[in-house]
């Protein structure tokens, strides 16, 4: 079997879609024997296809020169075959665009239910914050640099025990101010009712 003989079987072998491996195993020969015998007559492999390479002027004179039947539906056959996988290149291009032009759709963001009652508090709220923004007195107190009660004499002996009763509230306040303290309640009261005769020594 010749090469010309080869050439035509595998065209015709390939049309049937086996594969490169099979028809050289049909055709008893070697792959690399056979890719070699394709390439010295013009034929290479495109995505696996075997076709021949052959430009316009070439093969325009071949059709009209050409009287032999067989020839002519070879040539037609391989041309027909040259317009499927270049359909087959344009359609796989375009799905590819497609694909890269899709874009993820934003998720939607949640929506909350707020009834007309909560709107009406927001507002409420909202006017509130416009009444006492300026407001001196409810403006947050600069923190004090001093870290705790200072005391005239913190080394007191002599102590007095007295039964006394003091607002609830204002005993609770005292406490709290104790707890924060390094001081006990005894040496604070003491400091306190000096600060209170000093602002009014005159009734002394």
């Amino acid at each position: 079997m010749n090469s010309k003989e080869r050439i035509e079987l595998f065209l015709k072998y390939q049309n049937e879609k086996m594969s490169f491996e099979d028809i050289s195993k049909k055709l008893e020969i070697k792959p690399d024997t056979l890719r070699r015998t394709l390439n010295k007559n013009g034929y290479k492999s495109n995505k696996g296809i075997y076709e021949k390479k052959v430009d316009d002027s070439q093969l325009s004179f071949s059709v009209l020169n050409t009287t032999n039947n067989s020839d002519k539906s070879k040539v037609k056959g391989s041309n027909k075959k040259t317009k499927d996988i270049s359909k087959n290149k344009n359609e796989s291009s375009k799905k590819e665009s497609a694909k890269k032009k899709k874009t993820t759709t934003p998720k939607k963001d949640r929506k909350i239910n707020i009834s007309q009652e909560d709107l009406d508090k927001l507002c409420e709220v909202y006017d509130w914050y416009i009444e006492v923004r300026d407001n001196k007195a409810l403006k947050p107190k600069k923190l004090s640099n001093k870290k705790d009660i200072l005391l005239e004499n913190e080394n007191i002996t002599d102590f007095k025990c007295v039964n006394i009763r003091v607002e609830k509230e204002t005993w609770e306040d005292f406490e709290r101010l104790c707890s924060n303290s390094s001081f006990n309640k005894k040496e604070i009261i003491t400091q306190a009712l000096k600060d209170f005769m000093k602002t009014y020594k005159n009734l002394l």
